[in-house]
């Protein structure tokens, strides 16, 4: 018998606890996301201030028995164990896009036909991605030198710092380009092509910089290496087999990510890169079309990422951040900077390859979308000690604060730059009009 008649008198069940706070969690998610989008911000940002605020910064502070109750010792490990999971499915939705690679070449040659230069999508991804990099390195190298975490040294920082500051979200991207109409448009073609490039080399900087900090033994990076390289031998020589068995194409997928997720972190690695690496390997083999992946992937993005998101907002107790002059001129340069140098980045790469200014201005705010992606190359570089909970608090801030502004920026755009003038561009409402889905 469960002691759920003594949960009256007493201490919850533990199964009841678990499933209060996680029905408690999915509706305050649910009603942020509703917010946001009536507000003309992606949702996902409203789902990472829950996940913030559901913390020690507001109802730890605030209710800490209704805290306790939620999302207290007796819950928070079992809701940990679904946000691992939906990570891990996460990884394998990015990997599975960045493996479609010849999307982006499609991409490039159809933007090719409407008059812009050749190699377009090239430059755009080397400067929204090696800019930032370079000027984190030069914060990393500077006064935020002193924000870097227990177990790293300055080169393993400074490329974690890079990493984080050019970071663009591919799935918050893509799903702000379906929502607003500008998936076939040139600006979204160039802006997607860009930040799978950029996302791929994200990766490999951060991967970079653990093995850099020690934090990840090279050795073990050819283990997993060669592990899922046989993995995607079976797969492809099966392929034909599998696609005539009920529900291969959803569970074998799936299984395999889970599978080399658990892998990599037997390895000491984080699941992530297991996972995405096998996504990607996927991808490359099976580039067609996956609804069923394609709707466990919303699925996990509505259900498992929330939990996420709180499991992120129990590390961060903005009540104990130093709110010094000199603590927050940092995080003010953090900010800025990573606003600054990806918007003139792109806007330049735009308009010196020839877009008009209605399309160059779109790159530039469509690509500071950092959102989830930030928050887990975040929370990998925190719980490996590369930086400290001061900068984590800042670069958080960072990611909500430039995924919050493309709403509103692409609203300013439709009023000030409308998108019908631009050539090659379809008829239709405002962009910002359509951003009502989650991103």
């Amino acid at each position: 018998m469960t002691g759920g008649a003594a949960g009256a008198s007493g201490p919850l069940d533990p199964t009841a606890a678990f499933l209060l706070g996680l029905s408690a969690l999915l509706f305050l998610t649910y009603g942020a996301g509703r917010a946001a989008r009536a507000a003309g911000l992606p949702p996902v940002v409203a789902e990472m201030a829950v996940g913030l605020l559901a913390g020690p910064s507001l109802l730890g502070a605030l209710a800490p028995g209704a805290h306790r109750l939620l999302f207290g010792p007796g819950t928070l490990p079992a809701l940990d164990t679904l946000a691992q999971l939906g990570v891990t499915l996460y990884a394998l939705g990015i990997g599975r896009r960045l493996g479609r690679a010849e999307e982006t070449p499609d991409g490039a040659r159809e933007t090719h036909g409407e008059g812009v230069r050749g190699g377009t999508v090239v430059v755009l991804a080397a400067v929204s991605f090696g800019v930032p990099m370079v000027a984190g390195v030069l914060l990393a190298l500077g006064p935020v030198g002193r924000f870097a975490g227990p177990r790293t040294g300055t080169t393993g920082f400074a490329l974690f710092l890079g990493c984080a500051l050019s970071v663009t979200a591919l799935p918050v991207l893509a799903r702000l380009l379906e929502a607003a109409g500008l998936t076939r448009t040139r600006v979204g073609r160039l802006s997607l092509g860009a930040a799978a490039a950029g996302d791929a080399a994200a990766w490999c900087t951060l991967t970079a910089a653990l093995v850099v900090s020690g934090a990840v033994r090279s050795g073990r990076l050819v283990l997993a290496g060669c592990g899922l390289a046989a993995v995607a031998v079976l797969w492809w020589a099966s392929r034909g087999r599998r696609a005539r068995r009920p529900g291969a194409g959803l569970v074998l997928p799936v299984a395999g990510g889970v599978l080399a997720g658990g892998a990599s972190a037997a390895l000491g690695l984080h699941q992530l890169f297991g996972a995405l690496l096998f996504g990607f390997l996927y991808g490359r083999l099976r580039p067609g079309p996956a609804p069923g992946l394609d709707m466990l992937e919303q699925v996990a993005a509505a259900v498992l990422l929330p939990c996420f998101f709180l499991g992120y907002g129990q590390r961060l107790d903005l009540g104990a951040f130093d709110w010094s002059g000199t603590t927050l001129a940092v995080v003010g340069a953090v900010v800025a900077v990573a606003c600054a140098v990806k918007t003139a980045g792109c806007a330049a790469v735009g308009a010196l390859r020839g877009l008009p200014a209605a399309e160059w201005l779109r790159l530039a705010v469509l690509m500071n979308s950092r959102g989830l992606t930030e928050l887990v190359v975040l929370s990998v570089g925190y719980q490996a000690g590369l930086i400290d909970r001061t900068l984590l608090i800042a670069l958080t801030l960072m990611a909500l604060l430039t995924t919050a502004l493309v709403g509103p920026g692409l609203t300013l755009l439709d009023r000030l730059r409308p998108l019908d003038a631009a050539p090659g561009t379809p008829a239709g409402g405002g962009a910002a009009d359509r951003v009502r889905v989650e991103a």
